[in-house]
């Protein structure tokens, strides 16, 4: 099993004393960030931007899916975006554990993404958990998505709201900690 399973199975790593971590995880966050501070010190629409942002995924962004910058997200790799997806300006990433961003997706300006936290009694140690966004979701301006939720197909995500548990199909949430609204 390599490190990226490992850590989409949540298995605690330690960040100090982890040959995996130094190795491949450390090498990857470098890398992602300085892709990132390319494509953030480039005009929004310089054509070397989408050049980047391919590098940043490695290849695996669709051409019809768009990202606005800037953009800060630690490890690409880990990332995962379906067809005609929009992100808009200051997404911010945390994504040892796995996102997965499924067709048509909206997310709106400095939304946050985790699936990484640390333990409580041993802050050396990263735990994660995936984030998945299923199709037809919208995520509201500067909501939060925290480690191991899964957004529900059609979903809504309201501006500001703090995701923290699974949210349902065809509803909409908000607040913190969000909770249901009603159906749509």
């Amino acid at each position: 099993m390599d490190i990226y399973e490992k850590l989409r199975n949540g298995e605690p790593i330690n960040t100090k004393d982890s040959k995996e971590f130094k190795e491949v995880l450390w090498p990857e966050t470098m890398r992602s960030r300085t892709l990132c501070q390319k494509i953030n010190s480039l005009p929004p629409f310089d054509d070397k931007v989408k050049v980047l942002i391919d590098e940043l995924f490695e290849g695996r962004m669709p051409e019809s899916s768009k990202i606005s910058t800037p953009i800060q997200i630690d490890r690409g790799h880990c990332v995962s975006i379906g067809e005609r997806v929009f992100i808009n300006e200051g997404l911010d990433v945390m994504a040892a554990g796995s996102i997965t961003i499924e067709n048509d997706v909206l997310i709106g300006p400095q939304v946050t993404i985790l699936t990484s936290n640390h333990d409580f009694k041993d802050l050396v140690i990263l735990k994660n958990k995936p984030v998945v966004i299923k199709e037809r979701v919208w995520i509201g301006a500067k909501a939060v998505l925290c480690p191991g939720v899964t957004i529900g197909e059609g979903a809504v995500v309201a501006t500001g709201a703090v995701v923290t548990k699974d949210v349902a199909p065809h509803t909409l949430v908000g607040g913190n900690p969000a909770k249901y609204i009603k159906d749509i």
